[in-house]
């Protein structure tokens, strides 16, 4: 033992690489999983490729050749015969009188047969007037071979003959059986003749409520039936065919309908259009591989679908196919709507209700091709091989993928034998590990324990070992750096309480709270609170007179006395700025009577500052605003900061400051409304704030004690002499000059004039009224004892 202390701290290192080895398997079995599964990820993607790409040939090719047999079909003299003989027929029709049952008919099958299913797949209430066949041809030809029709519902084809003995039924009775048979042979869902002048749609195989109708006026002229006759009109170039993708189709009970479509000449002319229902399930049956989706090397997951522009799927989905029940619950779980959920069940397939907006198909969209992992139009992760199909017509997209979790089944079972072998491995490295980490890592926990102690605070945290290494040198590298970080804490401390008390000097509590906890949020609204304004006038004078460290003085008492009566009314003394004094109530503690509080220290400052000018001989005055509503606080400056008010109602009380007299406490209609029973107030003068209308204000009663010295202190000049006479206080006290003479003089009224502007805005400051003193003598408390006396009231010291 002594021997294994002896060593270095380089030796015990060399000693722990040797568990290096646990490193280097946990290494080696990691690179070869992860090998494993690239190497697997990329045959997989290469599978998918090739069958997409095998997918998008047949696809690609099966519609080349419905569009070759389109085209051939146009030229058949079959066909044209039909064309050029239906279309005499159907003139025909158009000039039959349709009795008055024959229309009752067909209003009974479409209210009874066709509305029914039709409600269960479309929202809201069939109109039968929106879906009535409109001219006599299509009445006709709907009552015969679809309302009066035998057979039922999806079966009316098998009518050869209505029995009516008219021209249309005989050429009907010799071309029906071809047609049918021709749609039979190459899967065909209807065959269609359409007249290329009107827009009539003069045959169909399967007898539905399009039959006979209008494709430009009728009830389906914004079908994508129409849309391909239209294009065939717009080009009738012969040998020009034309395509419409899948739409719902509502003849068709809102069932996926796409159409082709081309122009039948005769000759020179052009004489009709033939149209053909696309084949769905032929579509489904090359992408499923006839549903053998694993002959296809796809697994119990893979499949490949095609999807359109619009993000909807234009085949089935295998998992419609396979497991109905589970793919909607799949569909539930990310927030596919009940309706569409509901439709897909009801029409038993996912075209034009799937929606497919994955990262693979936006980039196939886009036309680009590649592979990625994704997650498909489930929600689950898949390996996606996507590409952009090639059909003149339709913008299409094919996609063909496997759940991630079956192609990584493989990965998965090596990742499972590699961790089984390395826990037995860490199970035999970790026993040796132990008995040789037992002696290494001593010193260690000794510094540790050390390292709490020090944390906690203990002054005995020096540590002392025994071993001649590095760790020896470490612990003495640890003790001289405990003690210097003692010593930084303390001075830390001391710098922290200093802080502390300037914070709570400077701003309110809560704020000072909310700064020491680092709160972003500083800038607050508050309601319900009552802003004082108080302007102190005679500090410029006063200043001029006294030397700097005597006025600073003055000034500190002053403020001290104003905050002193705040904290007595529980009011917040906010700001004292130059000659102004700012106070609040509400602002960080809600009071339900916040506007007397601030008008009992309104009434305080008012006998304080009467209170300061008898102890220090001076002459100040003081006007205050007051106004009530909700107020904003915050810290302002990025370099140098500022905690203030502001807010509509701190303007105004602002305003109000400006228009008031000395000593006289101005408020607004709020205030006054709702200390209207506690105190005696006057109308005052409407000032103008700003772009608004005109505010009234309304001057506090102070009482006739308060009063009468607002009315001494507001004549008083301080740069008088001081043997000054007092100017008489009313119309009824007059003043003396030197021939014994006297005359009347109104002081308060020459010093509103004075003093109070037109308009008064907030940011406009107020000047003191120019006062001036009749003789050279100061009143003295004699003749202010006089005055009380006469008013019975209490001697005024």
């Amino acid at each position: 033992m002594l021997g294994f202390r002896s060593l270095s701290i380089k030796s015990k290192i060399q000693l722990m690489l040797l568990l290096v080895s646990l490193v280097s398997i946990v290494s080696i079995s990691f690179l070869g999983w992860s090998w494993a599964r690239a190497e697997l990820k990329h045959n997989i993607f290469d599978h998918l490729t090739s069958v997409r790409a095998s997918k998008a040939y047949q696809v690609e090719s099966y519609f080349k050749t419905l569009k070759n047999h389109v085209e051939t079909l146009c030229e058949d003299r079959m066909v044209v015969s039909a064309m050029q003989e239906f279309d005499l027929a159907y003139d025909q029709l158009n000039q039959t009188l349709i009795p008055t049952d024959w229309d009752n008919a067909i209003r009974d099958y479409y209210r009874e047969e066709f509305f029914p299913r039709l409600t269960e797949r479309v929202n809201g209430t069939p109109n039968y007037e929106t879906y009535a066949p409109r001219g006599a041809a299509a009445r006709y030809l709907q009552y015969h071979y679809v309302a009066n029709n035998p057979y039922p519902v999806g079966e009316k084809d098998a009518l050869t003959d209505a029995g009516d003995g008219s021209v249309y039924s005989a050429l009907h009775s010799r071309y029906h059986q071809l047609f049918q048979h021709l749609i039979q042979q190459f899967g065909y869902y209807d065959f269609f003749l359409i007249d290329p002048k009107q827009g009539d749609i003069i045959y169909s195989v399967y007898k539905e409520t399009d039959y006979g109708t209008n494709l430009e006026q009728g009830p389906y002229s914004r079908s994508s039936f129409a849309d391909v006759v239209t294009a065939v009109q717009d080009n009738p170039d012969r040998g020009a065919i034309q395509i419409a993708d899948f739409k719902a189709y509502k003849p068709s009970y809102a069932a996926p309908a796409a159409f082709m479509a081309g122009p039948i000449y005769d000759g020179t002319h052009f004489i009709g259009i033939l149209a053909v229902q696309m084949p769905v399930n032929e579509i489904n049956r090359v992408l499923t591989g006839n549903q053998h989706w694993q002959r296809d090397g796809l697994g119990d997951s893979g499949e490949t679908y095609l999807v359109g522009q619009d993000y909807l799927m234009r085949s089935i989905s295998r998992f419609l196919i396979e497991d109905k029940e589970n793919y909607e619950n799949a569909l539930r779980s990310i927030g596919t709507p009940n309706r569409t959920i509901q439709l897909i069940d009801q029409l038993d397939t996912s075209i034009l209700l799937q929606r497919v907006r994955t990262d693979a198909a936006k980039r196939a969209i886009a036309g680009q091709e590649g592979t990625q992992i994704t997650e498909d139009y489930r929600g689950i992760p898949v390996l996606s091989s996507y590409a952009p199909l090639q059909l003149p017509g339709l913008e299409w997209i094919i996609l063909s993928e496997m759940d991630l979790a079956e192609a990584y089944q493989p990965v998965y079972s090596l990742q499972t034998y590699l961790l089984i072998s390395t826990v037995i491995l860490v199970i035999v490295i970790t026993f040796i590990a132990g008995i040789t980490a037992s002696n290494f890592v001593k010193p260690i926990d000794t510094l540790i324990e050390a390292s709490r102690k020090a944390e906690l605070g203990q002054d005995e945290t020096d540590v002392v070992l025994k071993s001649a290494d590095e760790f020896s040198e470490l612990a003495t590298i640890f003790n001289t750096v405990v003690r210097g970080m003692r010593q930084q804490i303390h001075r830390a401390e001391q710098k922290y309480q200093q802080t502390e008390q300037i914070l709570q000097r400077l701003l309110p509590d809560t704020v000072s709270e909310r700064i020491k906890r680092n709160d972003a949020m500083l800038s607050t609204q508050v309601q319900q609170v009552t802003v004082l304004f108080a302007t102190v006038v005679g500090l410029g004078q006063l200043a001029e007179t006294r030397s700097v460290s005597e006025m600073s003085q003055l000034l500190n008492k002053l403020l001290s006395s104003f905050n002193e009566a705040a904290h007595r009314s529980d009011v917040e003394p906010f700001k004292f700025a130059s000659d102004r004094y700012i106070a609040a109530c509400g602002l960080t503690k809600p009071r339900l009577d916040h506007e007397k509080r601030m008008v009992d220290l309104a009434l305080s400052l008012l006998e304080r500052v009467q209170g300061f000018n008898s102890t220090h001989r001076t002459r100040l005055s003081v006007r205050i605003g007051i106004h009530t509503g909700t107020v904003m606080t915050g810290m302002l400056g990025t370099r140098q900061f500022s905690y203030d008010i502001w807010g509509l109602p701190v303007a105004i009380a602002s305003a109000l400051v400006n228009s008031a007299e000395a000593n006289s406490i101005v408020t607004t209609s709020t205030v006054r409304d709702r200390l209207n029973d506690l105190y005696d107030f006057s109308r005052g003068e409407a000032i103008a704030f700003e772009d608004h209308a005109k505010i009234e204000t309304w001057i506090l009663k102070k009482g006739a004690l308060t009063d009468l010295i607002g009315e001494l202190t507001s004549g008083l000049s301080l740069d008088s002499q001081p043997d000054v006479a007092l100017v008489p206080l009313s119309s009824e006290m007059t003043e003396t000059d030197g021939n014994g003479s006297s005359q009347q003089a109104d002081n308060r009224s020459q010093s509103r004039a004075s003093a109070q502007a037109d308009t008064i805005s907030p940011d406009n400051a107020v000047s003191s009224s120019n006062v001036q003193f009749s003789s050279d003598r100061p009143p003295s408390k004699g003749a202010i004892h006089d005055l009380v006396q006469e008013l019975n009231l209490e001697e005024f010291d």
